[in-house]
């Protein structure tokens, strides 16, 4: 049997506000809500900033019970979940289809009655970053020149509910690395705040880019086509270290070799294998700049047999040698 336990019952401290809460005060300091014990839930620690346009919360806490967490509150706000542990069987008020999280996926939604409603399993730990957004602020970071843009606006001002998309979206492992940066920075002083709300800005920009790319079509890509490119797009996003050639990325989405290297070219603006070289490099410095292992040793990871061609491929790419790009500094926690 279940454990029913009301959201808000959990949030029992004065110093964070619900997570899905934006107020119209001025931004205040990072707050570091130290972990305490819910006799149903177990361990929890948040942590949070504010603005008044957004709340971003980093939320961890242990489930010691087969639970159902129950939302009770309307919210004006579009809600996003970046998981990073655990599992989360959701259903939202007004949503035909559930979202559920698992580790390295993400979502979006706008379900302003609240009531939702998430199933989650015994013995397990959960990790989020929530981000709550403002609805006018939401607007106005929005295009109007795409389909993706133009369906969100529209169900908004009919006050509709909404998901970025049926199915939730991989988390990027530049996007991973943003994630990071937030939930762990070593800034102080007055530039921390503006620093961790650009980090935010730019995966927000990142996760919408995302979810208009899956409804994107291109004019000489038929339909189907399109959908098998975007797979074998989020395939790379998560095996990129593999040797892969063309002719195995031609049997991962089942297209010729030609369409998959014209194809990948006309719907994400870039080659195939530029693409994989971008998600490599960009994992390289993620590892740069948070792990202790040498150049030699990262080198070794994305396979390169001479530690001398990742850096001159490491260089050519962020315009940086990788022991420069290391010696900036690792980040640590909001």
């Amino acid at each position: 049997m279940a454990f029913v336990i009301n959201a808000a019952d959990i949030i029992s401290f004065e110093a964070l506000p619900a997570p899905k809460s934006v107020t119209d005060s001025i931004p205040v300091k990072p707050v570091t809500a130290p972990g305490y014990f819910h006799p149903s839930v177990g361990r929890i620690n948040f942590a949070h900033i504010a603005t008044p346009y957004m709340q971003v919360t980093d939320m961890r806490f242990e489930m010691h019970n087969d639970s159902e967490l129950r939302d009770v509150d309307s919210t004006d706000t579009i809600n996003i979940n970046f998981f990073m542990k655990g599992r989360l069987d959701t259903c939202f008020s007004g949503l035909s289809h559930e979202l559920n999280m698992r580790p390295n996926y993400h979502n979006l939604v706008y379900s302003p009655e609240g009531k939702d409603v998430s199933r989650i399993a015994a013995n397990q730990e959960v990790e989020m970053l929530h981000i709550s957004l403002q609805r006018d602020f939401f607007l106005s970071c929005l295009d109007i020149s795409d389909t993706w843009s133009d369906r969100v606006i529209d169900d908004l001002q009919h006050n509709r509910p909404f998901s970025g998309n049926r199915n939730n979206p991989e988390t990027t492992p530049y996007m991973l690395r943003l994630i990071d940066s937030i939930r762990n920075t070593n800034e102080t002083g007055p530039m921390r705040n503006l620093l961790l709300q650009s980090r935010i800005l730019e995966l927000l920009a990142l996760q919408m880019e995302q979810f208009r790319r899956t409804v994107s079509v291109h004019e000489e890509i038929r339909a189907d086509e399109a959908e098998k490119l975007h797979l074998l797009k989020n395939y790379l996003d998560t095996n990129f270290l593999a040797d892969l050639n063309l002719t195995q990325l031609s049997r991962i989405c089942l297209l010729n070799e030609f369409k998959v290297k014209k194809g990948f070219k006309l719907l994400f603006n870039t080659t195939v294998f530029n693409y994989l070289r971008k998600l490599r490099m960009e994992y390289a410095g993620n590892l740069l700049a948070n792990c202790t292992l040498s150049v030699d040793e990262i080198a070794s990871i994305l396979n390169y047999e001479h530690s001398q061609h990742f850096s001159i491929a490491f260089k050519k790419y962020m315009g940086v040698s990788p022991s420069a790009y290391q010696n900036k500094g690792r980040p640590v926690t909001i």
